[in-house]
């Protein structure tokens, strides 16, 4: 459903301020229309869209340049690159605006058509530096992707906000953009960095961000590294973590695929304090077919 929302004047922003939509690309050249349409169809009208094209093998570029000519009466800019990966290519798609406000989306999701208008109202009634909303799921799945209010303890457990989330352009600048954690996770890294520096989370309670299921998902590859990418987590972010995690998370990076068992159930434990009970359990399993228990 279509929200129509107008922003009341702010000392520190212009009364319609500029929000760029940010949308990386890599072989998702098919499903690129469907995310640049919701973003054309946004009720907020001061918009950039930049389609950041990560060097990918498909059609992507012609595609962009398809839309860009389709959609006349919206600014989109295309941005192409090599290959780089999704937290470079964002950062060149940030980068390339001058705008006040950025909302990322990916190439195979979409939004809702009052995502801008009602984030950006949230973001700036509550003078936050992010506004996160919930979702919703679609493609091989349609079920409610329902988040809850950002809190230090939430965050520093879990992800517990979804990667498109509006955010002021002066915090992207402070935190220097988006680090390379692969695969997956950078969004969870950028969001601790944001609480490392004091920013503020305000939380939408409606369904504006629609997440395409469909296959093989950059989650569900991450699932399988999910070690040693909560391990990067931790040493990225010490103040953050218990010393001791730091630690445990430093040893099993240093050691690599030569990690310990007890390294490794050390890192199990974790996601059980935590209470990552689905992770734990999948982990588990994933340590016991390597035979390391039964060493």
């Amino acid at each position: 459903m279509a929200v129509s929302c107008s922003i009341a004047p702010s000392p520190d922003v212009p009364e319609a301020p500029e929000v760029a939509i940010v949308i990386p690309c890599y072989r998702y050249a098919d499903l690129l229309p469907d995310a640049v349409a919701s973003a054309v169809a946004q009720t907020w009208g001061n918009l950039r869209i930049v389609i950041v094209d990560d060097g990918s093998p498909d059609d992507t570029a012609a595609v962009a340049n398809e839309l860009i000519a389709r959609y006349p009466d919206r600014r989109i800019d295309l941005l192409r690159q090599t290959n780089q990966g999704l937290a470079a290519a964002r950062n060149a798609g940030v980068r390339a605006t001058t705008s006040q406000f950025v909302l990322p989306l990916d190439a195979d999701d979409k939004l809702e058509p009052g995502a801008v208008a009602v984030l950006l109202q949230a973001l700036l009634d509550a003078g936050a530096d992010v506004a996160t909303p919930n979702g919703r799921t679609f493609g091989d799945e349609d079920k409610p992707l329902r988040t809850l209010p950002v809190t230090r303890r939430r965050l520093v457990a879990n992800n517990c906000l979804v990667y498109s989330s509006m955010y002021r352009r002066r915090l992207f600048d402070r935190i220097g953009g988006y680090g390379p954690i692969k695969p997956g996770y950078e969004d969870w890294d950028y969001w601790l960095s944001a609480l490392e520096l004091g920013a503020t989370f305000t939380h939408v309670d409606e369904e504006l961000f629609c997440y395409r299921k469909h296959g093989m998902t950059m989650l569900s590859v991450a699932d399988r590294h999910a070690m040693r990418l909560f391990a990067t987590i931790a040493a990225n972010h010490p103040s953050l973590f218990a010393p001791w995690r730091v630690r445990l998370a430093k040893r099993l990076l240093a050691a690599g695929e030569k990690a310990s068992v007890w390294l490794r159930l050390g890192m199990l434990t974790t996601f059980l304090m935590d209470r990552r009970l689905r992770l734990f359990v999948r982990q588990l399993r994933a340590l016991r077919a390597t035979n390391m228990l039964s060493t």
